[in-house]
């Protein structure tokens, strides 16, 4: 452990219109028999306006200072020259609050509070709140949790709130406020925490997120749906709810009946008096609980439930007809929607047993718009046959695993679809402006506390119109919003990130269902070799990486790729060079990538090294037998992305849609599908470069063995010259120690912890950034 070590870092945020008041409290541990000082210090974030602060330490206020950018950035380079953790370096050209701590006890903790006061900026309509996680370089995971809550208060309804960069949960406990919430035990604090939100007085907000660098091509739109919350709670749609359950035999393994029923009665207590409901068993043959929908009252949802724990499995698997047999229950009344929630863990082996049929089937017999929300359970399915099923019918699949809990999955879900709001959207633009490549193609439906996040691209620039049109019941809604889409914005490239992971969950859902085609491979291989997208062609997989306290003298590593510790050799460069000795940076790159971006195909081979290390989770407890089930779940999807792709090349690509291998692919073209937020990938963007991490080693994707080198010791009096000769280099230099990176001027910029340059004249420095000709 090092000397000094953060236990936890808790966040409160209270935001009143645009005014933040952030307070913060964390607890750093001595780990020594002897008393500590420390120098804290704290980035203010970029774009916020600090009002006033205060700092305690152990309840009592403290001095700090509030230090403008140009000292600041002294103080910056000085830690990351003391630490050899470039980390520091993203807040350069930030002000930071800084302030002495004295005495940090032996073997005792110190908790430090701050409370700062800023003006969030606005965008038009859009709030921006970002808060720095990579505060201190010596603490950048916490030894036990990271917590955050930020209340939003406005004067004005809140509409639509969305943090691209975690994974918050989101409770409107009106229009006028909402809480957000985050907390992961062991976090590793890897990237700012970032959050939008907008105001206004639709009863179905729209908020739109625009990325267009370069205004000579055609721009990125995210857009964020949701329902005013008192509407959801004034406007109930009555529900026709149709269940249809799998009892053939193979329901007896694994305890999936026990779990099916329990799950099966959570739903039916979730139903409202307005609603009316139907249960259908199936194996060999098809049983109803009752002829025809019920209405919801006590007594028949006990009933109901009596009748479900008296289901026994046994027989085949009549897909096909109870499909159709629970259709003919849609009673065509136009007042209430008609939802399917159907359940199996098989194939079809009784009666049609065609996929392809059976889909053409339903699309007969469904004559009121029906969605069919489908959950496979355990492996034996066709996993692409589900897929279908859902997305024909503006549904969506999910899929349960053996490990994984079916009656809190299923909870989760049925409660997600519980309260329509609005259905059959659709969404028009004005006629200057045109939405290209829009995903999902066909909106689903919006329901109470969802939101729908939905990307593509735009052509054309300047003032538009928005239609947003649906129904409720018989009744037709439409909502307009104007708009201005510019011909260039600032930097949202996550925007264009989230829209390529989506694009590439649907072309791979479209290999996977009719086969490979040319023009789907190369598109889906040129998005994900430019974004970093793990598929079956390209591997840019991410492994969690244990979340560790930091080495003395270095910052630990976020999970997945990312800089390493100075102290340690990365996993390429170990006994690499011939003799056995530890290699260099440049040798290493040079053997990996003799041409350009030839080092990607080796970089799965690195992955396998370390799922051939990893331990039993049998042998572990904890949050370290977590790590290893999150490590072992990225080697099955690895697995099977492998897999996929010898089965494609083999011609067998009908193998790709049935069983594990089909459901573990039909979960990662679904997690793609429904991105809305930003995820790890071993490639980074470094100005206008591609960066793919190789083992530890970070490679420029345009490097080749003949390309000229300069060699720069990192953390040399060189590395930091060129640092302060051109700032925008630190992009480059967060990568970490050991990185290859393509200058201007065609020549590679080698940083190396064992070799380099120590001393560079200007001229030298000046001639990596003039571009060649």
């Amino acid at each position: 452990l090092p000397p000094l070590a953060m236990l936890n870092h808790r966040v409160a945020v209270t935001m009143e219109d645009q005014v933040a008041t952030t307070r913060v409290e964390q607890t750093f541990r001595n780990h020594t028999s002897r008393q500590l000082e420390a120098e804290y210090i704290f980035p203010v974030p970029k774009g916020a306006s600090v009002r006033e602060f205060a700092m305690w330490v152990d309840g009592k206020k403290v001095k700090g200072e509030l230090v403008d950018a140009a000292r600041a950035r002294q103080i910056y380079t000085d830690i990351v020259r003391r630490t050899q953790d470039p980390g520091l370096l993203e807040y350069i050209g930030a002000d930071l609050l800084k302030m002495h701590v004295f005495p940090v006890p032996p073997r005792g903790d110190q908790k430090i509070e701050i409370s700062y006061q800023s003006i969030a900026p606005k965008d038009h309509d859009i709030v921006e709140y970002i808060y720095p996680l990579k505060s201190d370089s010596k603490a950048v995971t916490t030894l036990e949790d990271f917590a955050l809550k930020l209340t939003l208060k406005s004067q004005q309804p809140i509409i639509n709130i969305h943090s691209p960069t975690h994974a918050v949960t989101i409770n409107r406990t009106g229009d006028r406020e909402a809480e957000v919430n985050f907390e992961k035990s062991q976090s590793v604090l890897d990237k700012d925490f970032q959050l939008f939100y907008t105001t206004g007085r639709s009863d179905v907000g729209l908020t739109a997120l625009l990325h267009r660098p370069i205004s000579s091509e055609d721009g990125y739109f995210l857009l964020l749906i949701s329902p005013r919350a008192e509407l959801a709670k004034e406007q109930h749609v009555p529900r026709d709810m149709v269940f249809v359950i799998d009892t053939s035999g193979s329901m007896r393994e694994d305890g999936k009946i026990e779990q099916a029923r329990r799950a099966l009665k959570h739903c039916l207590d979730g139903l409202r008096t307005t609603d009316r409901f139907a249960i259908i068993n199936f194996a060999t043959t098809v049983n109803r609980y009752r002829n025809s929908l019920t209405g919801v009252d006590r007594d028949q949802i006990e009933q109901a439930k009596r009748w479900v724990d008296r289901l026994e499995p046994t027989g085949g698997t009549a897909i096909n007809e109870a499909l159709l047999n629970a259709l003919e229950l849609q009673s065509g009344d136009a007042t209430r929607t008609f939802t399917m929630v159907f359940f199996t863990d098989g194939k079809p082996t009784i009666g049609e047993t065609n996929t392809d049929k059976i889909l053409a089937n339903v699309a007969r017999k469904n004559t009121a718009q029906t969605r069919i929300f489908t959950l496979g359970l355990g492996h034996d399915l066709n996993a692409a046959f589900l897929d279908q099923v859902a997305e024909s019918t503006r549904a969506v699949s999910t899929f349960i695993r053996p490990s994984e809990d079916m009656e809190a999955k299923v909870s989760s879900f049925f409660g997600k679809i519980s309260h329509p709001v609005l259905a059959n959207l659709k969404l028009e633009s004005g006629n200057n402006v045109s939405l290209l490549e829009v995903y999902p193609p066909n909106l689903p439906d919006l329901f109470h506390g969802g939101q729908l996040v939905v990307l593509g691209r735009y052509h054309g620039a300047g003032h538009t119109v928005l239609k947003l049109t649906g129904t409720v019941g018989t009744e037709k809604r439409e909502f307009v919003y104007e708009l201005d889409f510019p011909s260039k914005t600032g930097d949202k490239s996550f925007v264009e990130d989230i829209w390529a992971r989506r694009k590439v969950g649907y072309l791979l859902e479209q290999i996977r269902t009719n086969g490979e085609k040319k023009e789907l491979v190369d598109a889906v291989t040129s998005l994900a070799k430019k974004y970093g997208i793990s598929t079956p062609y390209t591997s840019y997989l991410i492994v969690p990486d244990a979340p560790m306290p930091v080495a003395q003298g270095g910052a630990a590593p976020p999970a997945g790729a990312a800089p390493i510790l100075p102290t340690e050799t990365p996993l390429a460069l170990k006994a690499t060079a011939p003799g056995g000795r530890q290699a260099n940076v440049a040798e290493f790159a040079r053997k990996v990538q003799r041409t350009a971006g030839e080092a990607a195909a080796s970089r799965g081979g690195f992955e396998d090294r370390k799922f051939a290390a990893l331990p039993s989770e049998a042998n572990l407890e904890g949050k370290a037998r977590e790590l290893v089930k999150a490590q072992k779940e990225a080697e099955n999807t690895k697995r099977a992305l492998d897999l996929a792709r010898g089965n494609y090349a083999a011609g067998r690509w009908a193998e790709n849609q049935v069983n594990q291998l089909g459901v573990e692919l039909s979960v990662c073209s679904n997690n793609l599908k429904c991105q809305d937020r930003l995820q790890q990938t071993a490639l980074r963007r470094c100005g206008s470069r591609n960066c793919l991490e190789i083992g530890g080693v970070w490679i420029d994707e345009g490097f080749t063995a003949q390309a000229p080198t300069m060699v720069v010791k990192a953390m040399s009096d060189a590395y930091f010259q060129i640092l302060d000769r051109h700032p925008e280099i630190k992009d480059v230099y967060q990568l970490g120690n050991h990185v290859v990176w393509m200058t201007p001027s065609g020549t590679a910029l080698v940083l190396d912890t064992i070799d380099g340059k120590e001393q560079l004249s200007d001229a030298e420095i000046d001639a990596l950034f003039v571009a060649s000709r």
